[in-house]
């Protein structure tokens, strides 16, 4: 077989690529926000742009390899900072497109066996059971809808101390999702094989999000946030498609907005942690307005909202985005200000990437909000970027007070 045509793309750079028209239906079928598919002069020529992902997306007759806009060793340190990061130069070259994939699998694998080391967490979970003797309670629906109506057969409902738990059915799912993916290599195939004997107990269940929302309402189960965080991320990255195609065809994108919100999210949280004064709330939803029968709701989710004594003080709002030397992105400043003035903040914060530390302010007295613009280092020394978001963390809470 002649092997697969490799594209290599940047994140949000446009190139002009020949493409199969069965690649062409693909891109428009499923992957439209992932990628900008315009029709050139010439004919079977496009011109790809590939949004806010990285990562690898195969079609029928070809690759695509969707690289960042910074440098790998940063996008390792964005996902984990505190992991070690693997020691390699960072070349242009055909390379499979699989590296962020790989560091995460990695990653996966070592909070499982830490999971595994530490115990399983196990909590009282509904159980339904049939046969001769009735335990805990009877279960009269289930009873009177079955067909056989033995006498013998008894339907109870009790409730049973087990490991087989939304925060232990979660990692089990992405582990399995993740070993259906063709990109896998095969040694960390087989180290999540290992892995997935220590949940031999936990039912293999579906991916939802109230799955999702069960495993991380468990307060008892606080110590497994970094691995349901990294499962979501997984999760997302590797079903990129809304809806499932008739080709079979893997994919791994992961959403660089999302990693630039769970980083600096994660900064901030660890910057206002030492105050008790303090409440840091992420991606709360708020209604804007009072409902009314016939008018639909108006819902906001920022990415961070700060209180102090029950007083919110500020809202922060994290943009993947290449912020212009000049000007300003207008839709992310009126999107921030709606924030603030629908939720009474006097103080709105834009944070963007970038190579160094900026920030500026704007005043708007008719509405009292101030907002600022701040750029963020992630391109760097590791330790470079973590000062920057020390640096970010004490900033706030100055404007905070």
């Amino acid at each position: 077989m002649e092997p697969v045509p490799t594209l290599l793309l940047t994140e949000r750079v446009a190139a002009e690529c020949s493409l199969h028209p069965d690649d062409v239906e693909f891109l428009l079928a499923g992957h439209r926000r992932h990628v900008q598919l315009l029709p050139t002069r010439q004919a079977g020529v496009y011109r790809l742009t590939p949004a806010g992902y990285a990562g690898v997306l195969v079609t029928p007759h070809s690759r695509l390899v969707l690289r960042p806009k910074i440098p790998i060793r940063n996008v390792f340190y964005l996902l984990e900072p505190l992991a070690d990061v693997p020691v390699a130069a960072d070349a242009t070259a055909a390379v499979p497109g699989t590296e962020a994939l790989d560091f995460l699998a990695a990653r996966l694998v070592r909070l499982l066996e830490e999971r595994a080391a530490a115990g399983l967490h196990r909590a009282y979970a509904e159980r339904a059971e049939q046969g001769p003797f009735l335990q805990g309670r009877l279960d009269l629906p289930a009873h009177l809808r079955d067909p056989h109506g033995r006498k013998d057969q008894l339907h109870s409902r009790f409730e049973d101390l087990s490991v087989d738990v939304p925060c232990n059915q979660v990692p089990r799912a992405t582990a399995e999702l993740l070993l259906r993916s063709a990109l896998l290599g095969d040694a960390l195939r087989d180290a999540l094989r290992r892995c997935l004997r220590d949940f031999a107990a936990v039912r293999g269940v579906a991916l939802t999000p109230d799955l999702f929302a069960a495993a991380t309402a468990d307060r008892l189960a606080a110590a497994y946030r970094p691995l349901l965080d990294l499962c979501r991320l997984l999760a997302d990255s590797l079903s990129p498609g809304e809806t499932a195609g008739a080709i079979p065809c893997p994919a791994f994108l992961l959403d660089m907005e999302r990693v630039f919100e769970r980083y600096v999210t994660r900064g901030l949280v660890q910057a206002f942690a030492a105050g008790t004064r303090y409440t840091v709330s992420v991606q709360p939803t708020f209604t804007a307005s009072p409902s009314r029968p016939g008018r639909p709701d108006v819902a906001m989710r920022p990415d961070v909202l700060i209180e102090r004594a029950s007083r919110r003080v500020l809202v922060v709002d994290a943009k993947w985005k290449r912020l212009p030397q000049a000007a300003l992105v207008t839709d992310d400043l009126y999107q921030v200000l709606a924030y603030a003035t629908a939720l009474g903040v006097p103080h709105a914060v834009l944070v963007y990437p970038g190579r160094h530390d900026r920030a500026w302010e704007y005043d708007f007295p008719g509405s009292h909000v101030r907002v600022t613009v701040r750029t963020l280092r992630v391109v760097g020394p590791g330790e470079a970027c973590a000062s920057s978001l020390c640096r970010l963390g004490r900033a706030l809470r100055r404007d905070a007070r």
